[in-house]
């Protein structure tokens, strides 16, 4: 049986192409979420989730709590300064690959010294469904993910907030 050259380079092709594809497909799966499952079993690393029903008690009992928690139904807080230099480091390179992603759009990079803020939002139409703070230095890598439907007049409160949620 005669093998024909040609259907030999369009399988490769085709081969190449659907693994191209299957890799493609692997990278844009990688999100916050993702990075947080990853390393929230660390060694001494802390993870909170704050989901709907306690971010809804919250707002009964605080007003303010309303306002500013307005379109958020959840918030993901994962610490990891007491981790060793590996798992940081890891977690340091996770968040420069999370904001080269197509899917999320870098508001603000602060640097000072050895400090990194990161703020990146995920859209979905007019709202933002994702925010991401991102804090790596020499004494703190925490990631702080808000989950919601938030209007975006609510993105800039959140933001400008970004100090509450770590710890200096």
């Amino acid at each position: 049986m005669k093998i024909n050259p040609m259907n030999k380079t369009m399988r490769t092709v085709t081969m190449l192409l659907l693994s191209m594809l299957v890799m493609s497909c692997s990278m844009l799966t990688r999100n916050a979420d993702d990075i947080i499952n990853d390393l929230r079993d660390a060694r001494h690393a802390q993870y909170v989730n704050v989901g709907s029903g306690l971010l809804g008690l919250g707002r009964l009992i605080s007003p303010t709590l309303s306002e500013a928690g307005l379109g958020i139904n959840s918030v993901q807080v994962l610490d990891l300064s007491k981790c060793s230099g590996n798992v940081r480091d890891k977690f340091r390179k996770r968040i420069q690959n999370l904001y080269k992603a197509r899917y999320y759009e870098e508001i603000i990079t602060n640097q000072r010294g050895h400090e990194n803020l990161t703020v990146l939002v995920r859209r979905d139409g007019q709202y933002v469904s994702e925010i991401v703070l991102a804090n790596a230095s020499d004494m703190t890598d925490a990631m702080v993910v808000i989950n919601g439907r938030i209007n975006l007049d609510n993105v800039q409160r959140i933001i400008n907030d970004q100090s509450n949620y770590f710890i200096k």
